[in-house]
């Protein structure tokens, strides 16, 4: 090479250091991480692209390998299989081989094509349409086909949708400058560190401001229940064929029918006849898409004026189960009686011995429905007692001691009938074999404990944010069972 060459080929590398030095990496982290072979292209797509940037960073202090060579990977990924950084990161891709990437992007791609076949169904367009709008939704506001299905965003208009957008933008922003006000982060480093403890801890997004992950260092982080042991858990106490029992609505209460305490009904290829039975005696419905979860969908309907007519709209709509409605006990009615207030509890059978070892109690506050996603509030639970022993938090964060509509305090109050609770949970897991880690919703009556579900990966990480605020790692309560 002469010296006119080398010349060129020292001020392109210099080029390329002072535009990473722009970046924000100093000479230490280009050269330890073999920046210095990125080409002027690499570095223009770092410039440009805040995704990949953040997951080289990210996944490279994850594996201890080179951003450079992990860069490439993420590159490799996109460029040559259509997989986004983040998913490859979430999904722990950058362990797999080429062969594996594609066998992923082929599962995702189907999974969103049968998402866009759902929405069609569900609301009469043709396909074209159907793809056109969660094409659009996709393009404008990175929603996916599946969330666009999951969440009931046909049921918006286009500017609802972007009102929803835009109110979601802004929870956001005043999130991140309450951990700018904290940290002194910029949103790059808030975005990196949100996607850190995704893939090094398993706390999801939707659970780091919540559980204030920012205030805590990667040692007490290693403590925090992480949704992805709910899988792992899954997997190793359960087989597949009870699983998919439980994740289906209908199935769930053909076999776990004698715990639920209630009258159901499906709308399809049923006769107004059988229809009249079902809603005999009864005064409100309550109705649930089959298909759909955490509480999207769902809603109370009354008993009355034409029944006909009624059958005629429940037999219209996509397919739902619609049940008897339950009678809560007393005290749970006097936080909020517009919602059946639920338990969830984490339970094992290891060894034959079943163990809860994990709760948490949901109450309503804006609907029908006590999720937290869906306007409820949701409390930490000591399962030894059945005792509250966290505030309650919203879907905005916020910390309430007594409830927002009714004033009725949350802590160190008693779920009644608290033995039931425990006694149907046990009982349930008990009737079929290959069952043996279940996060049950539990309703309490005067009486007795009902079933209302069972969560196969239930959320491990929701009953984690509660304990957040004052840092306590919960994954001490199941990490003997991975073992």
């Amino acid at each position: 090479m002469g010296l006119f060459d080398r010349f060129k080929k020292n001020a392109a590398a210099s080029e390329i250091e002072s535009r990473l030095m722009a970046l924000g990496y100093d000479r230490s982290y280009i050269s330890g991480n073999d920046m210095n072979s990125l080409t002027a292209d690499d570095v223009s797509l770092l410039e440009n692209d805040e995704t990949i940037r953040v997951f080289s960073e990210v996944i490279a202090k994850r594996k201890h390998a080179p951003f450079a060579k992990v860069f490439r990977q993420l590159r490799h990924a996109q460029e040559d299989y259509g997989i986004d950084p983040e998913y490859f990161g979430n999904n722990g891709l950058y362990r797999k081989s080429d062969d594996i990437l594609a066998k992923h992007q082929e599962k995702r791609t189907a999974k969103q094509e049968k998402a866009v076949d759902k929405v069609a169904k569900v609301t009469g367009w043709n396909i074209e349409k159907a793809r056109e709008k969660t094409k659009q939704a996709y393009e404008k506001y990175g929603i996916l086909p599946t969330l666009y299905y999951s969440h009931l965003y046909y049921n918006l208009t286009d500017e609802e949708l972007a009102d929803h957008i835009a109110e979601e933008e802004k929870e956001d922003r005043r999130c991140r400058e309450w951990v700018r006000s904290e940290t002194g982060w910029t949103d790059y480093e808030i975005t990196r560190h949100i996607h850190y403890c995704r893939i090094a801890f398993g706390i999801n997004p939707g659970q780091y401001y919540p559980t204030r992950c920012w205030q805590m260092d990667d040692d007490t982080l290693k403590t925090f229940a992480a949704q992805r042991d709910s899988k792992k858990l899954r997997d190793k106490y359960n087989d597949k064929s009870m699983n998919a029992i439980l994740a289906n609505k209908i199935k769930f209460n053909q076999k776990f029918g004698e715990f639920t305490g209630r009258k159901y009904w499906v709308n399809r290829d049923t006769s107004f006849e059988e229809f009249l039975e079902f809603a005999d005696g009864l005064d409100t419905l309550f109705c649930k898409p089959v298909d759909l979860s955490h509480a999207s969908g769902t809603r109370k309907v009354k008993v009355e004026g034409d029944m006909r007519e009624l059958y005629d709209q429940l037999m219209s709509e996509p397919r739902t189960l619609v049940e008897e409605c339950v009678k809560q006990h007393h005290e749970m009615d006097e936080f909020y009686d517009n919602a059946v207030n639920t338990v969830r509890l984490f339970c094992v059978i290891d060894n034959d011995e079943f163990i809860p070892f994990a709760g948490f109690v949901r109450f309503g506050a804006d609907g029908v429905a006590d999720n937290i996603v869906a306007g409820g509030v949701g409390c930490g639970l000591n399962v030894e007692t059945g005792r509250i022993d966290t505030p309650a938090i919203d879907r905005w964060h916020v910390f309430h001691d007594t409830h927002p509509v009714t004033g009725k305090t949350f802590m160190d109050f008693k779920i009644p009938n608290w033995e039931m609770v425990l006694d149907v949970a046990e009982k349930a897991m008990r009737k079929f074999d290959g069952i043996n880690y279940v996060g049950w919703d539990i309703a309490v009556c005067e009486d007795k404990a009902v079933l209302i579900e069972g969560n196969t990966i239930p959320s491990i990480g929701t009953y984690q944010m509660f304990y957040g605020y004052r840092h306590e790692g919960k994954k001490y309560t199941y990490e003997r069972f991975l073992k």
